[in-house]
């Protein structure tokens, strides 16, 4: 048998990484935008705040959102650890989730091919309708590949994974991972998953998330000040107060950072759309409930368009509480009907004469949720019917910003994440606009490699490698644009510059699945056989079901033979 050589694995590595480049042109974009020096300035934490209302403390600790994160050896997990061995028919490959001592792992095996387990050290999700888990790897934080479901009770494949036909334990999780489950992240600069022992300070939404940092309102409030220091939500101007709320329930079709802005850089009291803008599609209103999409379903209402500024997510949610199940038909009730009088339900008056006698279970009821399975969420588009038409996909949308002003660079990026669910001719939208905006994309180092992308993707290479060369000047830690522009050096015969990308590609996120096989072949380039082999080796420690590595790893062996 002809044993491969290394041209063989020199071209095999370009073609994989044309294919990658074409993913990675269609994936949802999101700005990594470089946060303040120190993003938690001013901020002082829960218990600060409970020493002084400690009434509003006590029942908020109680809600979802101040349980959307933690530690994995909270007790309340306790309960779900049961039953959690289970086989992923499309990659075969068999999970259990159990306790070992103080710590849980998660242990996965497929038919002897590999073996192995992995600690679980942070969940996100407040367990109401599920959970998912993150694994501390040297710092850098990944998630695991199953999630808990409270609705069947059961855990199944976290979502995105299920149609995997591998094991993977590598997908990194970014400061935007995490934004709407934890507070006060603590990000390691210049990388791309690696956070303090603590990767965050507060578990959950943090009493600051909605009220601004804590620690001058401490200081005038101990000196008698009448000024208070922090944000009242009720109090802020109608887009300033519903932008509290946006944070972390407004998705659309697309969400794209300022230059230089991200949810960390956001403070209540702020324009949200000064910082991040959602995109949402004018050529139609999709019927499908998106699990953080309820702020543009509420728009969607007729109660909204009617009440206008006077009507927002507090005028039905009290934030610093959770109804009980047995008490929420009534206390929604009475919210429907401080507008609505008795006899303005025109539905069969059965339903409302009904033990129940719940407006919501008509005019909001739950749906599944697009790309999350086993959950159900309110439609907080409240439809007249509960059964109401459902809209067909489409696959060409026409895209504005919900709020604020959206630029020509904005509006590209925007269509570019819409392109990764629908048919190219978003994509094409999408260059012709990035195009158009490239002269003020100077230090925008996002964009940039999103442009540079587009032009590779059209085999101009000379464009693509200055638009990956400005955007590695903006911010060295584009990871992306660091892996991409290497391809283009190694083309290029500049294999000592793309072996020096790709290595400092690793150290801001160990587990770049192609930035080490890249490496692996440029040392073999240079006859390097076993650096080449410990590189592929390494690989396999992050996530041990990569098929290219250990296709690469048997070629290497007959290569020696």
């Amino acid at each position: 048998m002809r044993r491969p050589t290394i041209t063989t694995w020199i071209k095999f590595s370009l073609v994989l990484l044309c294919a990658a480049l074409l993913l990675l042109g269609s994936s949802s974009p999101r700005v990594e935008a470089q946060p303040e020096a120190n993003p938690n300035a001013g901020y002082v934490g829960n218990e600060a705040c409970a020493k002084c209302h400690a009434d509003l403390y006590k029942t908020f600790v109680q809600t979802p959102m101040a349980n959307s994160s933690g530690l994995v050896n909270d007790d309340k997990l306790q309960a779900a650890l049961a039953d959690t061995q289970f086989v992923h028919p499309n990659s075969t490959v068999q999970y259990q989730v159990s306790k070992d001592g103080a710590d849980t792992f998660i242990a996965y095996e497929r038919h002897g091919a590999f073996q192995g387990r992995r600690k679980l050290d942070f969940f996100i999700g407040s367990g109401n309708h599920g959970r998912s888990f993150l694994s501390a790897v040297e710092g850098f934080l990944y998630q695991s590949p199953v999630s808990y479901y409270a609705k069947d009770r059961k855990w199944e494949m976290s979502p995105g994974y299920e149609m995997m036909d591998t094991m993977k334990l590598g997908r990194a999780i970014r400061k935007g991972c995490l934004e709407c489950h934890a507070s006060r992240l603590q990000p390691i600069t210049g990388t791309e998953n690696q956070y303090a022992a603590q990767p965050f300070l507060d578990r959950g939404i943090s009493c600051e998330r909605c009220h601004g940092p804590g620690e001058q309102h401490i200081k005038l409030m101990k000196a008698g000040s009448k000024t208070t220091g922090i944000t009242n939500p009720t109090k802020l101007p109608a887009l300033q107060r519903d932008s509290v709320c946006a944070q972390c329930h407004l998705s659309g079709e697309a969400r794209i950072e300022k230059p230089g802005r991200s949810l960390l850089t956001f403070r209540p009291g702020d324009a949200l759309s000064d910082h991040v803008l959602s995109f949402l599609s004018t050529s139609t209103k999709s019927a499908e409930l998106k699990a953080t999409g309820h702020v543009e379903k509420l728009w969607q209402s007729k109660c909204k368009s009617s009440s206008g500024a006077k009507l927002s997510c507090t005028t039905c949610h009290n934030p610093h509480e959770s109804q009980p199940k047995a008490k929420a038909a009534d206390y929604f009730n009475l919210k429907c009907a401080s507008c609505h009088q008795d006899n303005a339900c025109k539905e069969d008056i059965k339903l409302r004469t009904n033990a129940s006698n719940n407006c919501i279970a008509c005019h909001m009821p739950k749906s599944p949720t697009e790309h999350i399975g086993h959950n159900v969420f309110t439609n907080h588009a409240i439809p007249r019917r509960a059964n109401g038409a459902k809209t067909a996909p489409t696959t060409e949308l026409s895209l504005a910003a919900f709020w604020g002003q959206a630029t020509t660079r904005d509006l590209g990026l925007a269509y570019l994440a819409a392109a990764s669910r629908t048919k190219d001719t978003n994509y094409l939208r999408a260059t012709d606009l990035l195009k158009k905006a490239e002269p003020t994309l100077k230090n925008d180092a996002y964009a940039l490699t999103a442009l540079a992308k587009m032009y590779e993707r059209e085999k101009n290479n000379e464009a693509a490698t200055r638009c990956y060369e400005l955007a590695l000047q903006a911010d060295p830690a584009q990871t992306e644009a660091a892996v991409n522009l290497g391809t283009l050096y190694a083309r290029q015969s500049k294999l000592t510059e793309a072996v020096q990308l790709w290595e400092d590609v690793l150290k801001r996120n160990p587990a770049y699945e192609i930035a080490r096989i890249n490496l692996a072949v440029a040392h073999l380039e240079n006859g390097n056989f076993e650096t080449a082999r410990k590189t592929l080796l390494k690989a396999l420690e992050y996530d041990p079901d990569l098929p290219m590595v250990r296709k690469l790893l048997a070629d290497l062996k007959a290569m020696q033979k």
